[in-house]
């Protein structure tokens, strides 16, 4: 359950909300975390690679700062190391360039929340959302499943262990699964309307592409968690941004599905992807104006899209600028 928010330097335009649940701990630092957990990545040589951690529990939040080399400060108060300081909402956490802040929902605002969920298990909840949206499939996983007929069961075991390892690293970089679906699975990253809060959830969706990318070339090479040597791991994936319903039935942490045009889009995108070009990453270019002076692109032209009157700019997504 969601009990608070941190904001990232909310007087910048490129500003972002990050949502913290009840007894989770989030670790910030320099660097993404080695063993895959959750984390607050801030890419600043000032930061340390484990800078501080903010302690969310139901009773209230803590900060702390680990050891930093330039410390952690708290409304201009720098902390000593180790020790925690409770947190208000409103609090202002000085970490080398970036300011958080804290937005911690009160115990009285939880047991509200709580009501409301509960009163709302019934009921359809659509929002109107801006997101880039990731749908990844594995190929030939119809011709997999008709070598394994007699064992079907083999397949599906080892794509939902290359969907959950992948499904991490989505998490991990602030996305949200939508949905596993066989041999595909859709994620998606919700920013504001202003350019640079679709920008930022631009920029996090290229960015976990090619680390999902890269997770594939290794998990290939594992012949105990994919055995099947005559059909290659190999995952296709699109991009796109835009407008989008997100709408849930039931308790609020019941998936969200996304309906509306660019949902449709991102899937057709990936059907462009050609059997010589297998393990491309394109996307639209909406997604490549928002992350163009961060990723490497190459165009491919435009392309007739189903349901789509004009024609769509598409491009492939090569690395990290």
């Amino acid at each position: 359950m969601v009990i608070g928010t941190i904001t990232v330097n909310p007087d910048s335009p490129d500003k972002y909300l990050v949502e913290v649940e009840e007894g989770e701990t989030l670790e910030i630092g320099r660097k993404p975390s080695p063993d895959g957990k959750r984390k607050l990545v801030l890419p600043f040589p000032e930061v340390s690679g484990r800078h501080a951690e903010i302690r969310c529990k139901s009773s209230g939040w803590t900060v702390v700062d680990s050891g930093s080399t330039n410390g952690t400060e708290v409304n201009g108060v720098r902390l000593t190391p180790g020790r925690e300081h409770m947190l208000n909402p409103g609090d202002k956490i000085c970490i080398a360039q970036y300011e958080l802040v804290v937005a911690p929902t009160t115990g009285n605002q939880v047991e509200e929340i709580s009501v409301v969920e509960e009163q709302d298990k019934t009921h359809l909840r659509i929002n109107l959302i801006n997101a880039t949206i990731l749908v990844g499939d594995i190929k030939g996983f119809t011709s997999l499943m008709e070598d394994y007929a007699d064992n079907p069961s083999v397949v599906m075991q080892a794509a939902q262990n290359v969907f959950e390892m992948l499904s991490e690293r989505i998490t991990k970089q602030y996305g949200q699964v939508e949905k596993i679906a066989g041999d595909a699975i859709m994620a998606y990253w919700q920013g504001d309307d202003s350019f640079s809060g679709a920008s930022m959830q631009a920029f996090q969706a290229c960015k976990t592409a090619l680390d999902l990318r890269d997770i594939i070339k290794k998990l290939a090479k594992d012949t105990k968690l994919w055995p099947f040597k005559e059909h290659p791991l190999l995952l296709d994936m699109a991009l796109a941004t835009g407008p989008v319903a997100a709408g849930a039935i039931g308790h609020a942490n019941a998936n969200t599905s996304l309906l509306g045009d660019t949902a449709n889009l991102v899937f057709r995108l990936e059907k462009l992807i050609k059997d010589d070009t297998i393990g491309d990453i394109v996307v639209e270019g909406q997604t490549y104006t928002m992350a163009s002076k961060h990723f490497q692109f190459e165009s491919l032209g435009q392309f007739n899209v189903k349901g789509r009157q004009r024609a769509v700019d598409v491009y492939r997504l090569l690395g990290q600028l």
